[in-house]
């Protein structure tokens, strides 16, 4: 293997209403993992909506049922709509064990019932990246702002990671949360002609700071950070040698006008990562 590719999917946002809107977010699906034939999907939050919903767990395993019919590996993380229903991230973890290509997940540390954990990606026999996946959970609890923060725990997880089991893996490695950190500000100060993407959405962002961008800049091998929950943004900065990046919105049924897509990310040994956003036209 000489690369590795990944689709990001974004706020899909199903309903238990299964209406015409979901459809189109199916087909969506279908088309990014049939066209582009990533090595691994890893959706970011928000599959779900659960709010009022009585049997939120439907939606949530037709969705498990319905990527079972393709060949691809599966990674999530969950958002602040998952779990506003009756059921826990830990039900949802338990549907999830119905996925027949979910990774291994490494190193898995859960905390609050936010989960945390390793994907290890190998090309040529050897260990080449390491993805972190950390759920950094739905609403604050402390009532400071509206969203919650990565734990300190899971920040403290990821130091003692790299300081022992991957403390030689080469320097191109990514993380995929929810909901963006607040270091994604540093957009404000950024000329438009020095940022790719599209910002027209608030930066949803935990006003609690758990110093996670920090321990990235000391561990020094996350070279991308990717999130969702902004469904109007798409942009990708480069902070102080950090990528921090949305991926592009891949549910109909929510809000924000662009067009509906995924990103892609594409690793290759030793060298930095390649990514794009791709757009969904549904007469295809």
């Amino acid at each position: 293997m000489d690369n590795f590719k990944i689709i990001q999917l974004a706020d899909l946002h199903l309903s238990p209403h299964h209406d015409d809107k979901d459809q189109q977010t199916y087909t969506l699906i279908d088309h990014m993992i049939r066209y582009y034939q990533p090595d691994l999907i890893i959706m970011t939050g928000d599959q779900i909506w659960s709010e009022g919903i009585v049997h939120s767990d439907e939606t949530y395993k037709r969705l498990v049922e319905y990527i079972n019919q393709y060949d691809v590996k599966v990674a999530t993380t969950f958002g602040n709509h998952d779990t506003e229903g009756r059921f826990s991230r830990g039900d949802i973890r338990e549907i999830e064990k119905g996925f027949q290509n979910y990774v291994e997940k490494k190193h898995s540390l859960i905390v609050d019932d936010k989960e945390a954990y390793t994907i290890e990606i190998e090309m040529d026999g050897e260990l080449s990246h390491v993805i972190y996946i950390i759920d950094g959970g739905d609403y604050c609890p402390h009532h400071i702002g509206e969203y919650s923060y990565i734990h300190p725990q899971h920040v403290n997880w990821m130091r003692e990671l790299r300081e022992t089991v991957y403390k030689d893996v080469a320097h191109h490695n990514l993380m995929f949360t929810h909901i963006a950190l607040q270091e994604y500000e540093a957009i404000r100060d950024v000329e438009h002609e020095d940022f790719r993407g599209i910002f027209e959405d608030e930066l949803g962002y935990a006003k609690l700071n758990s110093g996670m961008f920090t321990q990235l800049l000391i561990n020094g091998d996350v070279e991308g950070v990717f999130v969702g929950h902004d469904h109007c943004n798409d942009f990708m900065i480069d902070y102080h040698g950090i990528k921090l990046g949305y991926g592009r919105i891949s549910g109909y049924n929510a809000y924000g006008d662009l067009n509906r897509g995924a990103r892609e990310i594409t690793l290759r040994k030793d060298k930095p990562f390649e990514t794009k956003v791709l757009e969904f036209d549904g007469a295809l």
